[in-house]
This record gives structure tokens, C-alpha cells and sequence, in this order.
């Protein structure tokens, strides 16, 4: 059973959903909003200049607001970059980790250093 909550932050390997609107670009004037898309995707890296590189693993049309307009949803598999901003606008949800201890590890930075090693030590 999948457990969503919703999030304003995310990791990586985080897997997370939002909806995002889909625009059709025209020759002039501002572009046509033809519908509205939710992808769940995981993320595989979050850039330093606000981009989001994402492994689709699912996607689906929730709107389709113009008749003969046709809209393909995202290919599962498939890899994407999208802005921050972007995802957050969309209302992002985070789907729960089975351990949520391990996911607070890697947020916390606890698995970047081996508990082997002498913190004093030089090597």
C-alpha cells in the first residue's frame, strides 16, 4: 500500500509525484494551456542551479482541456529535467520510505563518513 505526503522539500532518491499543466506553443502571443499531466517520477539528482534530473516511473493525463489537441503522456523509464520551482508549484507528494530512519541518515549527512574511520586519522 502506498503512503503519500505532501513535502516542500525532496532528496535524492526520494520518489515523488506532482501535477504539472502542459502548454501547446503557438507562433504568437502567450502559449495554450491544453491540459494538465501527474507524473510520479524518482529523483536522481538535485543541480546546485535549481534543476531536478528525474526517472519517470509513471504518468497520466488529468486534464484534457482542448478538443483536437492531442496530449502523449511522459514514457515510463524515461529521463527528465524539470526546475524546482516547477515541482513545487505542483503540489509534490513523497512517497514514504519502508525505513524512514534510513532516509533521515541520509538527510541528516550521517553515511558520508564510515564510523570505521578516525575522524583525526589522515590518509
Amino acid at each position: 500500500m502506498d503512503h503519500w505526503i505532501p513535502v516542500t522539500d525532496f532528496i535524492a532518491a526520494d520518489v515523488i509525484r506532482w501535477t504539472e499543466g502542459i502548454y501547446d506553443r503557438r507562433m504568437r502571443g502567450k502559449a495554450l494551456r491544453i491540459g494538465e499531466r501527474l507524473i510520479a517520477a524518482e529523483v536522481i539528482e538535485r543541480g546546485k542551479d535549481g534543476w531536478v534530473r528525474l526517472l519517470v516511473r509513471a504518468s497520466t493525463i488529468t486534464k484534457d482541456e482542448v478538443a483536437g489537441r492531442s496530449i502523449i503522456p511522459l514514457k515510463t523509464g524515461e529521463a527528465v529535467r524539470r526546475g524546482e520551482k516547477t515541482i513545487l508549484r505542483g503540489k509534490p507528494q513523497r512517497l514514504l520510505w519502508a525505513d524512514e530512519t534510513a532516509r533521515q541518515a541520509v538527510v541528516n549527512g550521517s553515511s558520508r563518513v564510515s564510523r570505521y574511520i578516525n575522524k583525526d586519522d589522515q590518509y
